[in-house]
């Protein structure tokens, strides 16, 4: 009586498995995400010689591996750059995007940069080439020096923010506070 129950069990069992079932067990994968490879977080040292340049951090990182050469920080990133073991300036943003053939970086979404001068930027996107050491946006930029609020339209600076240029200046107010910016 088992023998035959389990025979009925193995026809009803094997009769059941059809071509379709196999596309819906296709359908349950997204392709494109088997072509990312995701971590949680992350911290890159990027280095020159013996000394690190820049250590980049982030909570979820993207890698795409087959269709895309890219590298993505859909929560964000901060980035400390260096000179020799000394601390020059941060970057965050709430995204990042890394084009790894062309070490080119673009951070959206209220970026913030700060240097050691205590000058900040604020914009909604910049862009940074790896390669040439440079920043750069198009976008409306506000720095904040100790002593004035600079806003402007393009900006163009060294990775690490201390030699910069704003290639549209739209306004320039004037700070009386000797303790420091109110925030």
């Amino acid at each position: 009586m088992r023998l035959v129950a389990v025979i009925i069990l193995s026809v009803l069992f094997l009769s059941s498995c059809k071509e379709n079932d196999m596309k819906k067990v296709k359908a349950m994968f997204n392709e494109k995400e088997m072509d990312m490879e995701v971590a949680d977080s992350v911290r890159f040292i990027y280095k020159e010689g013996a000394y690190k340049r820049a250590i980049v951090t982030g909570e979820t990182i993207r890698r795409y591996t087959k269709s895309q050469n890219k590298i993505e920080f859909p929560d964000g990133l901060l980035v400390r750059f260096f000179d020799q073991l000394r601390l020059i300036s941060i970057l965050k943003a709430h995204y990042a995007e890394n084009n790894e053939s062309d070490q080119l970086m673009r951070v959206s979404g209220e970026v913030y940069m700060e240097n050691e001068r205590n000058e900040k930027l604020e914009t909604e996107e910049l862009m940074w080439n790896v390669r040439t050491k440079k920043i750069y946006t198009d976008k409306p930029i506000k720095i904040k020096t100790p002593d004035h609020i600079i806003y402007g339209i393009g900006f163009d600076s060294d990775e690490n923010f201390s030699n910069y240029t704003i290639r549209k200046v739209t306004g320039i107010v004037s700070v009386d506070d000797s303790k420091g910016f109110k925030e």
